[in-house]
């Protein structure tokens, strides 16, 4: 308005030609009277034109502030009413709310809310730290300022609905491969042999049409299907109800047949997607297969395990056991020293197994190390560490992690033995220190693990670390390189302890096994004393025992207190004393570890998978013998996360015959 007053005013300089003009009329013109009365009517003039440009300028100014004023009452009659936006007002010190907006009346009505409860719903969010709440089937994304007692919110129930709508739509890639199908079809003839292919693929094709997902067998034992998210999460709310139906129909043909899934999805490429379902697929045969691994496809992304209902059965081949001893001797051709660490608080298998590498390594004749923090030991490994310490050439190999950080060259060779997952080394800076890494390990795979080893040799199926050493020793053993008593000694303890005294996880492999270190000497009288227990172990295994409590009718959990420390060991036994027991099929023990943790030792018959257990809490194992460790938390505390789980898992605890 400003701005037009000043062009339809008179501009000073006009004022001035107009004054200068009448001074020149005056003294120039002859007759001064007919001047003076022209200027007087000009001036006359002038003043009405002002008066009448003043007044039209007042009038103009007035409706348009009387029009800016309409314009404003409405569009805020529009936001108020009309734009689907709510708003609430509210007096901030008693939230009591003064006023809503149509908006916000018409949804208190449809959710059917009183005003102070539909208030409390954007405080309640507000406290979760969440900027949404639903209300009348509707999602509103909301502001709320607490200051001026106002609250905003508008309807995002479609952009939830795409967001949803994108999530199911990423693509899913999954890889199904037949357990034991080829040691099934050897037993078999050509008609047999079709009529079993065409039982799987009709078994299979059925289920896979149920979630509508494209498939094709790529082999005689694989498939590959291609679906969508939504079609994966039916699947896992079954369970993957696959596992079962074809378990339970080759169990009725007399087929000893499971089968394995690695299925991937995610919004990376379709190349990354296929990578990662072959990755976790690898996972789920490493672990003993009769299991779904599922696993999104970014960094920090978790597997999800579904299945592992039955015990692991015998795939390995002597052919595979001979392959891996060739590969092994390779890359011991083309590193430099070898230095062998297992697990933090080693047990005899740990130390059976690193001793039988560093044998491996004397055959390729390479200088071998065995990393061992004798801090960190246990009785049984502290009577083995005595014997060692009797065998020079032996005790040489013998160095703290800190002598292995200066040891340590470019070309040297990690050799990590009866573990896979980094965090439980003997010392995690010296693992970090090596790029080439070997693992040979008898656990179940579990999500953390090395990111690029040179040899990865993990059979679940096996009965311990040392069995599978020693098969790799015997396809390098000969006249001339020859294991010595003691190492076959402590190969044989380190059988003995993870078997129980070889009552499970045997199989004819673990006594052919067994049968050759006797040959090589291997003194059972010394593993008898390696393993045996002392007066005041026994005690505490008794008093243990004395504190157990039976959750269901074969199932019993002992439980030790937060004030008395007890080694990993004691847990062992007692666990496996617990099993021992008439009608008990799982035992476990819990006790405040000596390292500060609250560890849980878990063991069974067979009848009942304590492997999953162990791992919804965080730790690993094999079907009939896990362990966990739990931080921060009372002994007490761990026993009802422990209950917690048995119940939670219970459907899938007891092994399916």
């Amino acid at each position: 308005m400003d701005k037009e007053k000043i062009k339809v005013s008179p501009s000073p300089l006009l004022i001035l030609l107009l004054i200068l003009a009448e001074v020149l009329v005056v003294l120039l013109m002859p007759f001064r009277s007919i001047s003076a009365l022209f200027i007087l009517i000009v001036n006359l003039f002038c003043i009405r034109y002002g008066l009448k440009m003043k007044r039209w300028l007042t009038l103009r100014n007035r409706d348009k502030i009387q029009q800016a004023s309409t314009v404003a009452e409405s569009n805020l009659n529009y936001v108020s009413e009309i734009m689907p936006v709510g708003i609430i007002s509210y007096q901030p010190a008693t939230q009591t709310i003064d006023w809503l907006n149509p908006f916000a009346l018409n949804v208190k009505d449809q959710s059917s809310l009183l005003e102070a409860d539909l208030l409390e719903t954007f405080f309640s969010a507000k406290e979760k730290k969440k900027n949404q709440v639903y209300l009348a089937d509707k999602t509103f994304q909301f502001e709320l300022d607490t200051v001026k007692g106002v609250v905003y919110f508008i309807d995002v129930t479609q952009n939830q609905l795409l967001k949803i709508h994108q999530v199911n739509s990423q693509p899913i890639i999954g890889i199904l491969s037949i357990d034991n199908y080829a040691d099934t079809v050897d037993k078999l003839d050509e008609k047999e042999v079709s009529y079993l292919n065409s039982f799987i693929t009709t078994l299979i094709s059925d289920w896979m049409n149920e979630y509508h997902v494209f498939f094709k067998r790529i082999n005689s034992e694989r498939f590959f299907f291609f679906g969508q998210m939504s079609d994966l999460k039916k699947m896992m709310d079954k369970k993957f109800d696959l596992l079962d139906r074809l378990r339970a129909e080759a169990e009725r043909q007399n087929h000893p047949l499971t089968l394995s899934m690695g299925i991937a999805y995610g919004q990376q490429t379709l190349e990354e997607i296929g990578s990662e379902a072959q990755n976790n697929l690898d996972i789920a045969l490493v672990r003993g297969g009769d299991q779904v691994v599922v696993k999104e496809v970014r960094e920090g992304a978790k597997p999800t395990y579904y299945g592992g209902k039955s015990a692991t059965t015998i795939k390995r081949t002597r052919v595979r056991s001979r392959a891996m001893s060739t590969a092994l001797r390779k890359i011991f051709d083309e590193t430099g020293d070898v230095f062998i660490m297992g697990h933090r608080f080693p047990d005899m298998d740990a130390i059976g197994s690193a001793v039988g590498v560093s044998c491996l390594a004397r055959f390729n004749q390479k200088k071998a190390y065995i990393v061992i923090d004798e801090k960190e030991i246990i009785p049984d490994v502290e009577r083995c560490l005595t014997e060692i310490h009797k065998e020079p050439e032996l005790e040489m190999q013998l160095i703290t992690p800190e002598r292995a950080m200066e040891l340590k060259k470019d070309k040297d060779l990690l050799v990590m033995v009866d573990y896979h997952k980094p965090s439980l080394s003997i010392s995690q800076s010296l693992y970090e220190q090596f790029d080439k890494i070997v693992i040979i390990d008898h656990h179940r795979r579990g999500e953390e693990f090395p990111s690029k080893p040179l040899l990865t040799y993990i059979e679940s199926s096996a009965s311990s670390a040392s069995e599978l050493v020693t098969e790799l020793i015997q396809y390098q053993s000969s006249r001339t390189n020859r294991i010595s008593r003691l190492e076959a000694t402590l190969l044989l303890a380190g059988m003995t302890v993870d078997t129980n005294n070889f009552n499970v996880r045997t199989t004819a492999r673990t006594f052919d096994v067994a049968s050759y270190l006797k040959t090589c000497s291997a003194d059972a009288s010394l593993v008898q004393y390696l393993l045996s227990s002392d007066l005041a172990t026994y005690l505490e295994i008794s008093h243990l025992i004395a504190h157990n409590e039976q959750v269901t009718e074969d199932i019993v959990v002992a439980a030790g207190t937060d004030e008395k420390e007890y080694n990993s060991v004691i847990a062992a036994k007692t666990a496996d004393t617990l099993l021992s027991m008439v009608n008990i099929n799982g035992a476990f023990v819990i006790t405040k570890r000596t390292d500060g943790l609250v560890g849980i030792s878990a063991r069974s018959t067979g009848t009942i998978n304590v492997q999953l257990i162990m791992e919804s809490l965080g730790g690993g194992g094999h079907f009939t013998n896990a362990a966990t460790q739990l931080e921060n938390v009372t002994v007490e505390e761990a026993k009802q996360q422990l209950l917690a789980a048995i119940q939670e898992n219970m459907n899938q605890l007891y092994k399916k015959e």
